[in-house]
């Protein structure tokens, strides 16, 4: 009786030890996630994978797509949101971020079936209505895209991303007014929305109401002051009030975060000629044809 209390025992120890260690584990890979440290996270991850409980698994799984999703690592992403999927089928979350994955890797007639599955488990899902049309627009179908975004503003009027999406929409059919609209109803619900004000600036720009999109192209680097494509655009509008100063600084920020865009570098080289700096334009187009 004693040496089989004291294998009971061990074996006990044994399970409270391990349970321990995927705590510990787990812990360290959602700090790092929390501090978007993905890579880092994604090591202690695939260890908690290997110790998780069966009761933990799907958190896991979830997680490791998470991170390989961040890490624009969409294959993978898609197959651990695929094993979340087979322990919890019912998740519509789980359907929508594999709709995601396969959208951010291009595939957009694959995200449609997955975004269309979140919304058969939760016909409420506004954000899932608003992927959807997003990938229907991304595909030339704008008609089909606007009545699908339409369903999700009647689900959720105060959804931000809705009207940013049905602005785009708008602007693709050349409806610059009804677009700005849209985006000025964007950022009622989210005033934060530096995608909303980006293109809030690109539709004032169109329409040559470049005061103005200068303003929101300003009020969206206020928001997300990382964004290449917004200094970029910020040069290209200074440079058509002749504003060449302005513009040189726009244009060097944003090579600064996105090197690899020529363009960039054209319109600096423009801006310094224009401004009668010859010797830094020939300097900078020697920078840019050992680049390119």
């Amino acid at each position: 009786m004693k040496k089989t209390s004291a294998s009971v025992f061990f074996i006990f120890v044994t399970v409270c030890c391990f349970a321990a260690n995927f705590d510990t584990t787990y812990e360290n890979a959602r700090k790092l996630l929390n501090e978007n440290k993905n890579a880092d996270a994604l090591v202690y991850l695939k260890q908690a994978e290997l110790m998780a409980p069966e009761n933990k698994k799907m958190h896991v799984f979830i997680d490791i797509a998470s991170c390989y999703s961040k890490l624009k690592n969409y294959n993978r992403a898609i197959e651990y949101y695929m094993k979340a999927a087979k322990l919890s089928p019912e998740m519509a979350d789980i359907w929508y971020n594999i709709g995601l994955a396969y959208y951010y890797k291009g595939d957009f007639k694959e995200a449609i079936p997955n975004y269309n599955k979140a919304i058969e488990i939760n016909p409420g899902y506004a954000e899932a209505y608003g992927a959807l049309a997003m990938a229907y627009r991304d595909m030339g179908l704008v008609d089909i895209a606007m009545k699908t975004i339409n369903k999700s503003l009647t689900i959720d009027p105060d959804y931000a991303g809705g009207y940013n999406i049905l602005g785009n929409c708008y602007e693709d059919k050349g409806w610059h007014y009804k677009a700005i609209d849209m985006y000025k109803k964007a950022i009622l619900n989210k005033p934060d929305y530096a995608s909303a004000f980006y293109n809030l600036g690109v539709v004032y720009d169109e329409i040559g109401d470049y005061n103005n999109a200068i303003d929101s192209y300003k009020k969206a680097l206020k928001l997300k002051g990382d964004d290449a494509d917004i200094y970029f655009n910020l040069g290209v509008t200074y440079m058509k009030i002749e504003n060449f100063q302005e513009a040189q600084f726009a244009f060097r920020e944003s090579i600064k975060l996105n090197s690899s865009n020529k363009k960039a570098y054209e319109c600096l080289i423009e801006c310094l000629w224009k401004t009668g700096q010859n010797d830094e334009a020939d300097r900078t187009k020697k920078i840019m044809n050992d680049k390119f």
